[in-house]
């Protein structure tokens, strides 16, 4: 029975490489949304140059490209984490690639609540972006509240986790 354990915990540790197609699939939505983030700065350079645009419209460009380079952001740590943490810790030892800092301190729980954060981040933006870009009707006021719902629930599912996670780090 013992061998029998071995060898299934031999395969699951073995199948942890099949996670990096996962990743892998993760980078090529960064380089999807580094094409539309391109695309979209051209639009918007081109429009500011040569056309017109109110003042309003130009923030809610510009709150659109970050809102794209957050949720990049967002891709990113979590491939690069989940690569660290789950897959391998090799790719690092080698002298021409620095491991960032943050990584050292990166465990299930940190990545957890760098993600909430990042989704509080990307929520925020999207409700700035939905209160600048609406007028005050009923139906714009109705899909406003939704989304400050929406962005209050994420908060604290934020502050959720970091409580849960401070209870079971704490000593009897």
């Amino acid at each position: 029975m013992e061998k029998m354990l071995a060898a299934v915990g031999s395969l699951l540790y073995g199948m942890r490489f099949l996670m990096l197609f996962f990743y892998v699939g993760l980078v090529t939505i960064i380089i999807g949304i580094l094409g539309k983030f391109l695309l979209e700065t051209y639009r918007l350079l081109a429009t500011l140059l040569f056309g017109s645009l109110e003042k309003i419209e130009l923030i809610i460009k510009v709150l659109e490209l970050v809102d794209m380079t957050m949720v990049a952001q967002l891709v990113w740590v979590v491939a690069l984490a989940g690569v660290s943490l789950f897959v391998t810790t090799g790719h690092f030892d080698s002298k021409d690639m620095k491991k960032p800092d943050w990584l050292d301190h990166v465990n299930t729980y940190n990545l957890k609540l760098k993600l909430a954060f990042a989704i509080i981040s990307i929520s925020g933006v999207h409700a700035l972006k939905t209160y600048l870009s609406g007028d005050l009707s009923l139906e714009n006021m109705q899909v406003l509240t939704l989304v400050a719902v929406i962005h209050f629930t994420f908060v604290l599912s934020a502050i959720g986790i970091s409580f849960a996670e401070r209870l079971t780090r704490e000593k009897p």
